[in-house]
């Protein structure tokens, strides 16, 4: 979610630069050079008066500089226009991924909560049962010692009964990964403890989410996913704008 929030604003500072463009561009240049040794040329003696030598003369000064400055316009341009005219769904493209961003997040968070929730019931469930099943383990125990029951049904009881405290062990560390996902997702460090406070039982879906019977046709176009298509389909249709463009000239004044 941060990282698409960032999306949005570089985008925003990205439309401010594609509208810059358009304003006159002034560029400036200095030059400043320092001849440690001016350049020395040997010239035939013979223009002074001393033929059959050479004179070494300095041509240059010590210190040379230039300044320039340079102004453009842009007068006509396709890819400008066209680029002001995707400015807003440019901007938009990464408005809905920001949204989208933030609904796949709290679904994601509300899925781990839930996954918590059920395996909290389900160790509940387990511990009754554990407790329900070792009272009649002991009873049938003491019954098999005065010969009222068999062997066998002492040996069934106890695999039922090893069996559940088995699951037990395993739901309580599939509980553990189910934490630890909550506070991946919630973007919450792993060694902070974590209590939920709400019950399963407490929880109430709305019948109208959950119903599979919708009468609405068109209501896909309210989903994220279509409005982020929408937008894509328009910045491709000013993409074949801009190549078209190309070929078209360019004017500008300096």
């Amino acid at each position: 979610v941060i990282n698409a929030n960032l999306d949005v604003k570089s985008a925003d500072y990205h439309v401010k630069e594609i509208i810059g463009q358009g304003y006159p561009q002034i560029n400036g240049a200095a030059n400043f050079q320092d001849y440690i040794q001016i350049p020395t040329t040997l010239i035939p003696g013979a223009f002074i008066g001393q033929p059959g030598t050479f004179i070494p003369l300095k041509f240059g000064v010590t210190y040379q500089s230039s300044l320039s400055v340079n102004a453009t316009q842009i007068l006509f341009d396709p890819n400008y226009i066209v680029g002001l005219q995707a400015r807003k769904t440019y901007k938009q493209l990464y408005e809905r991924s920001f949204e989208r961003s933030k609904i796949e997040t709290n679904v994601n968070v509300t899925k781990a909560y839930y996954q918590v929730l059920v395996s909290v019931e389900q160790v509940k469930l387990l511990d009754a049962n554990i407790s329900e099943l070792k009272q009649q383990l002991d009873e049938t125990v003491a019954r098999n010692k005065q010969g009222f029951v068999e062997k066998i049904d002492v040996d069934r009881l106890t695999v039922q009964y090893n069996s559940l405290v088995t699951t037990r062990e395993n739901t309580l560390r599939l509980l553990g990964l189910n934490y630890e996902l909550l506070k991946f997702q919630m973007g919450m460090s792993i060694q902070l403890n974590l209590t939920l406070k709400d019950k399963l039982e407490d929880i109430q879906l709305d019948a109208s989410v959950v119903d599979p019977v919708i009468s609405d046709k068109t209501i896909y176009k309210n989903r994220i996913e279509y409005g982020l298509l929408e937008t894509q389909k328009k910045l491709n249709e000013y993409d074949v704008k801009s190549k078209k463009g190309q070929f078209l000239p360019r004017l500008t004044a300096n």
